[in-house]
Order: C-alpha cells, then structure tokens, then sequence
C-alpha cells in the first residue's frame, strides 16, 4: 500500500500544478492596448529678419610705396659731402639737402660765362647804336630803299643772337652749380644706398633709391566672383573723389594690432596669369593717420575688407543653412522647404534675396533626414 501511494505522488504533483497554473491563468489581468505616444524631433529656429546690407569683400595685399624712384646725378663732380639722412632706411623731408658735389669747377665756369654774357650786351648795345646812327645818316643823304648791310641789320641780328646764346650758357651754368646740391624730391625714406663720400659721380650715375611714405599703396587681388559687388569700372581708370570704395585695412604685427582705413584708387588692366585674378589698388594716406604712420611698413602683409554695393531686404543666415539652393523652414510645426535666391556668401553666412520672407522660422538644427511635411518641436 505504501509502495503504491509513493508511486502516485508525481502524479498528485502534477496535478496540483495543473491547478494552479489554472487558477493563475483564470485571475490572469486582461491587458489594455494603448497607443503608442509619438515624440517629433527637437529642433531649433530663428527668426528670418530682412535688413539693409553692404556688400564685404574680402582680400589681402602687402603694403608698397606709391612712389619709387632711382636719384640720379646730373652732373659729373666728386661727393664732398653726405647726409646722415641719406642712409639705409633712414627718413628725410622734401626738400632736405641729401649730398654735395665738388662745385669749384662750376663756380668758375659761371664766372666765364657772366663774362661773356656782359660782353654780350655790351656788343649788342654798341650794334644797336651803330644801326641807329646808320638809319639816320640814309635818311640824311640816301635816297631810295637802303639794303639792310647799309642799315647794319645782319650785324645787329648777329649781336642779338650771340647774347641769346651767353643767356643760354649763363643759365646752363647757374643750373649746373645749383645741380651740384642733391636734395630730396619728396618726403621718404632711402631703400638702398649706393655712393659713399669721396665717390666720383658723372651724369645718369644711381645714387641711391628712394620711396614716398606720405603715400602707400596695397595691391589687392580680387576673385572674379566678387567684381560685380564692387560698382566699379575695371578698366585701370582713376575713380573721381567720391566714387572710391573705403577700404579696411588691418592685420597683427610684433603683438600689435594695426588698423587703418584708405580707398580705392584704381583696378588693374591686367590679369595676373599665375592667379587667375585683377588686383584694386588700395591708397593709404599716411598723413590722415600720423598716429599710426609709424606702424606701417612697406613689405608689410595686411587684410582688406573692401566696402561694395548696398543691398536692402537681405537675410543673411547660416551658411551650412543653405543646400542646392533651398533652406528648410518650419511652418506650422512642420518642415517645409523653400527655394530661394542666393546673392552671395560671406565667410559662414548666406545673403538671401529671395524666396524668404520676414519672420520665417530657418531651421538651424542639423537633422539626419528631412523630409516635407514632417512635424517637428521647436525649443
């Protein structure tokens, strides 16, 4: 009896497993569907503002002197003395006395040729005399039409002619003593030296080179994009007092940042053909910026921001913003995408046209996927 009850306990077991599970199965809950809550994208807008802009070109040059030239010698001689001015990169004023010849030699040919020049009028108002008394004396006891030898004519044309040229030799003279001074023909300053004292110079002999500070000048290359933003001719013209575009000129030299504003004087004629590029000649008038004259240095590089065209009811926006010439906006919490116009792009940012209106919401958020219509939350 004990062996069988034994043999019947698995199966007791697995009944009143069976009946638990149906109890359980029978008290069970019943599940409740519910929909799934949907969460849009968080995404972020501004505000599309229309406004009133001029155009920013943007290029870079490197500052030169407007004018340079090679002082030369116009007369032969021996330098006796030298400016301390006229010295490697030293600075001299218009007018300042940079170097002396020997001027002996000059001296005394001026004191020959005043010689001749008193003997010359000399000899012209004996002529002059003798043509007078010979007019009178045919008019006393001549008849008829006296010849231009009696009247001394030739001789009186000879007289004038010699002093002409004692004149002439008298100036010659005085221009070439006065030669023997060298003096600045600018305010500037000396690039290169060449003669020292004791050299002997004759005429067309270098004696140094030497450049204007009052005025600088910056080639800045253009991309041919940006000429029609300028409003310029590109012919080479000088622009009229006026119509020359401002210029912005700065940049950042021994831990020193050097600003300073000139204008446009002229484009370039030419092509450069290594850049592909026409240069604008940017003037800097150093005399309007006395405070900051000393900072600049020929050789120097600089950065331009060239003042272009003015442009009213633009939005500017985010660069990356803009793709093939649409943007995308919300509406209504949804995507929507626009086609606009794009007038040109400005280091990170696009200057819109057309196809925005004021008060847009641009989508700024950078989304993996878009897609027209798509709603969205806006933060």
């Amino acid at each position: 009896m004990k062996k069988y009850i034994k043999s019947l306990g698995p199966v007791f077991i697995l009944m009143g497993s069976a009946a638990v599970f149906a109890l359980l199965i029978s008290i069970k809950p019943e599940a409740q569907f519910q929909k799934p809550e949907i969460v849009h994208q968080l995404v972020q807008t501004f505000m599309a503002l229309p406004q009133d802009i001029e155009v920013k070109i943007r290029s870079q040059g490197t500052i030169r002197p407007e004018k340079e030239i090679v002082l030369t010698s116009e007369v032969n001689g021996k330098i006796t003395w030298i400016s301390e001015n006229l010295s490697d990169g030293a600075n001299f004023d218009e007018g300042d006395t940079l170097l002396k010849l020997d001027k002996r030699d000059y001296e005394l040919a001026l004191i020959l040729t005043e010689s001749s020049l008193f003997q010359a009028r000399a000899a012209l108002e004996i002529e002059e005399a003798e043509a007078d008394l010979a007019n009178k004396e045919w008019q006393r006891v001549g008849t008829g039409d006296a010849s231009s030898l009696t009247l001394r004519k030739p001789q009186l044309a000879q007289a004038r002619a010699v002093l002409a040229a004692a004149e002439a030799a008298h100036e010659q003279a005085k221009r070439n003593l006065e030669r023997t001074v060298v003096p600045a023909p600018f305010k500037g300053r000396v690039r290169n030296k060449m003669v020292d004292l004791g050299t002997n110079l004759f005429p067309g002999n270098p004696i140094a080179e030497v450049y204007a500070t009052d005025f600088l000048e910056v080639r800045l290359p253009i991309a041919d994009k940006d000429i029609p933003f300028l409003g310029i001719p590109m012919d080479g013209t000088l622009l009229p007092e006026g119509k020359r575009p401002q210029v912005r000129l700065f940049a950042n030299y021994g831990g020193q940042d050097i600003e300073v504003n000139g204008y446009i004087l002229r484009s370039g004629s030419e092509i450069d053909p290594k850049t592909r590029m026409i240069s604008l000649v940017a003037a800097v008038p150093v005399t309007e910026n006395i405070e900051i004259a000393s900072s600049l240095k020929v050789g120097m590089f600089m950065n331009a921001e060239i003042s272009g065209l003015n442009y009213s009811s633009i939005i500017i926006v985010p660069r990356y913003t803009v793709k093939d010439e649409t943007i995308w906006v919300v509406q209504d919490k949804k995507l929507r995408r626009k086609s606009v116009e794009v007038l040109r792009y400005e280091d990170d940012f696009a200057l819109i046209k057309d196809g925005l209106e004021a008060m847009d919401k641009v989508l700024t958020t950078r989304l993996s996927y878009y897609i027209d219509g798509m709603s969205v939350r806006i933060d």
